[in-house]
């Protein structure tokens, strides 16, 4: 398996489920890492007993995006290609493949999609086979560190939200959960409520933006330190709900993780978390479609992305704060739909039998 292995963002943390997956179901194998690519923090080290230099199996599986896909080719060479089966395991968070990045189909048999909507929207451009493989969750048990840690107050409901700068702000779009919250709650009441924006790889921009949005109200409490994935997972742990108020998403880890700890969650129902997320078992958020506008990086101004209904998220918001048995239910059927059917080993298991399928 080939990646950004080390790398503390989403397409890392891909990689490493993967790996995760794999072990589970027993399937043999190493990790190579890709240097020099990612923008984040390369230090999460928990697979480093498996990564290795040259790639012995017959069997390459590359959890890069199609646009790093030339990046990897310029790496390693043809020879790394050569004489194996190889496969992209791609995400992608708009409708329609950009043909700006067909180039990254280059020397692959195959692509492994995490969810249905990634699938629809390489199928028509793909000239190898595309198979969904939904990611399987994957946490160890969360440290229990105090609120305070994290400079947070200690008694009140919190609402998280979080994001890295890196994919792009304007998709993530925390001013959506910011204006909410803030509509749900219009008066500061910080010992019975808060909200938690916390940022990756914050850019002064948008640190800037997002702290305008706020109003400096003291119930909004924003995180820019970067955090190991055990804080994070102990920062997850801490709060009451988690809120993704995103225009789009390939999977939506973020909400996927907080599901598999027992949160409840707010999402917009739209894109790839609709692989895991309904009505009976989180809070999906109304929506309408609209064009991006503008291009921004890789997404094109004419595609189409969601507008969450924020009133709907308010109401959520309300709701999840006085109704307690409503409240527990959804984080239970939230839990049982992840641990049930996006664990590791079934992850793993279909992995294993694609790849017999392949004859491997």
């Amino acid at each position: 398996m080939i990646g950004l292995i080390r790398s503390e963002i989403g397409v890392g943390e891909s990689s490493r489920l993967a790996a995760a997956a794999l072990d589970a179901a027993g399937v043999p194998f190493g990790m190579i890492d890709l240097p020099g690519i990612s923008l984040s923090r390369s230090w999460d080290t928990t697979w480093l007993h498996k990564e290795m230099s040259a790639a012995p199996f017959p069997v390459n599986i590359f959890h890069l995006n199609a646009d790093v896909m030339p990046m990897a080719r310029s790496h390693f060479g043809s020879e790394l290609f050569e004489d194996r089966y190889n496969i992209g395991y791609w995400h992608w968070e708009l409708p329609i493949f950009p043909d700006e990045q067909l180039g990254g189909f280059a020397q692959l048999q195959e692509i492994w999609v995490p969810s249905q909507y990634v699938f629809e929207s390489l199928l028509p451009k793909s000239p190898v086979c595309v198979v969904k493989i939904p990611h399987g969750i994957s946490m160890p048990p969360p440290v229990d560190l105090p609120r305070e840690y994290f400079g947070l107050p200690r008694s009140p409901f919190l609402f998280l939200s979080m994001y890295d700068s890196y994919s792009f702000q304007q998709r993530k779009n925390p001013k959506a959960a910011i204006e909410a919250y803030l509509r749900a709650f219009p008066e500061p009441k910080p010992d019975q409520v808060g909200l938690v924006i916390k940022i990756n790889n914050a850019h002064e921009q948008d640190l800037e933006q997002v702290r305008a949005f706020t109003g400096g109200r003291p119930d909004c409490h924003i995180i820019t330190p970067v955090l190991s994935r055990m804080q994070m997972n102990a920062l997850l742990h801490s709060v009451q709900c988690f809120v993704s108020l995103h225009r789009s998403e390939g999977f939506g880890l973020g909400l996927a993780e907080a599901m598999y700890l027992g949160k409840p969650v707010i999402g917009t129902y739209w894109s790839g978390n609709t692989e895991f997320m309904n009505p009976a078992n989180s809070c999906t958020v109304d929506f309408s479609l609209v064009h991006v506008g503008t291009d921004l990086g890789p997404y094109q101004a004419y595609q189409l992305w969601a507008e969450p209904n924020l009133d709907h998220a308010a109401y959520y918001m309300k709701r999840l704060l006085t109704d307690t048995v409503w409240r527990n239910t959804l984080a239970d059927n939230g839990r049982q739909t992840i641990h049930t059917y996006f664990s590791a080993p079934l992850a793993g298991q279909r992995i294993r039998e694609r790849l017999a399928q392949l004859g491997f």
